[in-house]
């Protein structure tokens, strides 16, 4: 795994802070290097009454910021240095964040600077900066682009 070959190199075992969404300390975690946006479980969050998820790592301050699943929600988000493969500053298709998931309706409003807004029809979970998204008409490869 990405820990194992982290441990090699370093101690990825250091305790820090869980904060709240509103940035309340509510527990610990056992170092940063083991979470991932969308993870549920290896960290504590004292009086929750549901489970919480990963939203947010900040590795210089060693914290996780954790809410619910309902925070994880995205139906809005931008993209940096898109690929484009056909001519358009606007497109209406379908996009794809993870390799299995199901592809999303969406709209795609593009700029000069070859960044890109993305308004989805229908909200998707635990998007992570740098992840890539890719845009399909029907079944062909129309735009791509990395996650802010």
């Amino acid at each position: 795994t990405y820990v194992q070959v982290l441990d090699q190199f370093m101690d990825t075992k250091i305790p820090g802070e869980v904060l709240d969404s509103s940035g309340k300390v509510v527990g610990k975690h056992e170092g940063y290097m083991h979470y991932t946006i969308g993870k549920r479980r290896g960290f504590e969050v004292r009086g929750a009454h549901e489970p919480h998820f990963v939203l947010k790592i900040n590795p210089k301050q060693n914290q996780i910021i954790v809410g619910t699943k309902e925070e994880l929600k995205i139906s809005e988000f931008k993209l940096k240095n898109i690929n484009l493969f056909i001519d358009a500053k606007e497109l209406d298709c379908e996009v794809k964040i993870r390799y299995r998931s199901k592809s999303t309706p969406c709209k795609v409003e593009i700029y000069e600077d070859k960044s890109a807004k993305i308004t989805l029809k229908d909200p998707v979970y635990g998007l992570a900066s740098g992840q890539m998204a890719v845009f399909y008409d029907i079944d062909k490869v129309i735009a791509s682009g990395f996650i802010e």
